[in-house]
C-alpha cells in the first residue's frame, strides 16, 4: 500500500497515482489531504506537495495535475538514467514529475489541442513529443514506473512491488472479407470494368480464377489464422466493417449469408468486435447502426472496437464509444509510424479531460501494424520483423502487453504481401516465447 499526500486530491492526480501504482505497479493507493493522517501511517509514503517537513519520499508537483483546463504546455525534454523524461522538479526523489509527465503522454493531452491534421483528420505523429524526442518507440510510463519502483524498494525496506508480465493480444481488422467472393453480380461487373480500364491484367486473371473456383481468394486466409494461433495458445480479437457505403467503407453487406457466416464462426475461437466506419465519425447514430448489424448477427453484445482508418478525434470518439456501450477500444496507435502512440503499453482507462474524469472506457495500445511497416515505413518482411522483435522485447522488458494489428489481406502472400506469412508466424512464436520465459521466471526486481 503507498499512502499519498497533497494539499488537494484532483481528479488528475487521483488518475495519475492510480495509473502507475496500481494499473502498472499492481498495489494499492490512499490518498490524504490531511497532514495530520498522512504523518500518523507507516510504511511507503509520498508527499506530493511543497511542503518539506513531512515524512516520506517528496516529489515537487508540477502545476499540470492541479489545473482544470487546457492549455499550451512547453514541456522541457532532458535525459535521466538513459531515458527522456519532462517537467523537472527540483529536490526530489526522482528529477521530473512522474505523474504530471505520465498524465500529459497518457491523456493524450497534446491531442486535444489545436493543430494540422493529415487528409483524415487525425493527429500527426510527427507532431508528437515522443517523436519529436525520439521515444516512440519506448514505453516510457512504463519504464518510469519500473525505476520509480526500484527507488521505493531501496527507500523501504522490505517493501516490494509485483512486477507485471509479458502478454500478447493478436487482432485482425476485417475490412474486405474477400477479394472476389461473395462480391455479387453486379459488383463483379463493376470491378472488373475498372480493371479494364485501369489495364489490370492480373487483377482480371485472378478474379476469374477465384470465381470460377479454380484458385482460393486471396484474403479468405482465417483458417491460416486459426491455425497459427491454435498452435501457440492465443486467442485473436477481429474488429469487423459493416458499412459498405462511402469511399472508405468498402464492406460487404451485413445481409450477406457468408458474410455473416463467417462472422459467427470467427466468435467460436475468438472475440468480434466492431470495427467503426469512416462514415460513423461523421454520420449521427451510423456507430448504433453498426452495433445492431453486428449484435443481431452474434447473438450477443458487442463489447470492443477499434475505429476504422484509426480516426480518433479527442474526446468525441471515445464519447460516442461510451454512450453505445462500447467497453474496451483497440485503436491507440500511429498509423504512419509503429511504436508507443500515448507511451504506455499496460491496457488503461481514458480520462476525458474535458469531463475532468475517468471513464469506465479501457483503451489497449496496439505497438505494430501491417500497413504501417510495408506502405508507410517501406519495410521489407525482413526489415519489418526486426522491427517487431525491438518493440515487442522493450515491451517484454516492461512486462507489458504487445497488441499487433493485422489485416486479412496483408497474409495474402500476394505481390506486396509476399513473406508476410512468414513474418505473423514468426512473430506470434516470438510472444509465444516471451511469455514463458516471463512465466518460469520467479517474479523479481526489475
Amino acid at each position: 500500500m503507498v499512502h499519498v499526500y497533497s494539499e488537494k486530491i484532483t481528479a488528475r492526480i487521483e488518475y495519475s497515482f492510480r495509473l502507475l501504482f496500481e494499473t502498472i505497479l499492481n498495489d494499492e493507493v490512499v490518498f490524504h489531504s490531511d497532514a495530520k493522517d498522512y504523518q500518523r501511517n507507516f510504511g511507503v509514503k509520498i508527499n506530493y506537495s511543497d511542503n518539506e517537513n513531512l515524512d516520506g519520499l517528496r516529489l515537487k508537483p508540477h502545476s499540470l495535475l492541479f489545473e482544470t483546463n487546457l492549455q499550451m504546455q512547453y514541456p522541457d525534454v532532458f535525459e535521466w538514467d538513459t531515458v527522456k523524461v519532462f517537467f523537472k522538479a527540483e529536490n526530489s526523489f526522482l528529477p521530473f514529475d512522474i505523474f504530471a509527465a505520465s498524465f500529459y503522454l497518457v491523456s493524450r493531452y497534446e491531442e486535444y489541442l489545436p493543430g494540422k491534421r493529415d487528409r483524415h483528420q487525425r493527429f500527426l505523429s510527427r507532431n508528437s513529443l515522443a517523436n519529436q524526442h525520439r521515444f516512440l518507440e519506448k514505453p516510457v510510463v512504463n519504464i518510469w514506473a519500473m525505476k520509480m519502483a526500484d527507488l521505493i524498494e531501496e527507500k523501504n525496506d522490505g517493501f516490494l512491488f509485483v512486477r507485471p508480465t509479458f502478454s500478447y493480444v493478436p487482432t485482425v481488422d476485417i475490412d474486405n472479407a474477400w477479394a472476389f467472393k461473395n462480391k455479387g453480380f453486379f459488383r463483379q461487373l463493376g470491378s472488373t470494368f475498372r480493371d479494364v480500364v485501369k489495364g489490370r491484367l492480373k487483377q482480371i486473371k485472378m478474379r476469374f480464377s477465384v470465381v470460377l473456383r479454380f484458385k482460393k481468394d486471396p484474403y479468405d486466409n482465417y483458417e491460416f489464422i486459426h491455425e497459427t494461433l491454435r498452435r501457440f495458445t492465443f486467442r485473436p480479437v477481429f474488429f469487423v466493417l459493416l458499412n459498405k457505403k462511402g469511399r472508405y467503407d468498402r464492406s460487404l453487406s451485413h445481409k450477406n449469408k457468408n458474410f455473416r457466416r463467417l462472422i459467427h464462426s470467427l466468435s467460436k475461437w475468438g472475440e468480434v468486435g466492431i470495427h467503426p466506419s469512416y462514415m460513423s465519425e461523421k454520420k449521427n447514430h451510423q456507430l448504433e447502426k453498426e452495433l445492431n448489424r453486428l449484435e443481431s448477427i452474434l447473438g450477443k453484445k458487442v463489447k470492443s472496437s477499434r475505429q476504422h482508418f484509426l480516426k480518433v478525434s479527442m474526446p468525441k470518439t471515445y464519447r460516442r464509444l461510451i454512450e453505445n456501450k462500447i467497453e474496451t477500444d483497440y485503436t491507440m496507435g500511429f498509423a504512419s509510424r509503429p511504436g508507443f502512440r500515448a507511451s504506455i503499453c499496460t491496457p488503461y482507462y481514458f480520462f476525458d479531460i474535458m469531463d475532468e474524469k475517468q471513464t469506465e472506457l479501457k483503451i489497449v495500445p496496439f505497438q505494430v501494424m501491417d500497413v504501417t511497416l510495408l506502405n508507410y515505413r517501406n519495410l521489407d518482411a525482413g526489415e519489418a520483423l526486426k522491427k517487431i522483435k525491438t518493440l515487442m522485447v522493450e515491451t517484454a522488458s516492461v512486462g507489458g502487453t504487445f497488441v499487433s494489428l493485422w489485416h486479412n489481406e496483408s497474409l495474402s502472400g500476394v505481390e506486396n504481401w509476399k513473406g508476410w506469412r512468414e513474418v505473423y508466424t514468426e512473430m506470434t512464436q516470438m510472444a509465444f516465447e516471451l511469455e514463458n520465459e516471463q512465466r518460469n521466471q520467479t517474479p523479481a526486481k526489475s
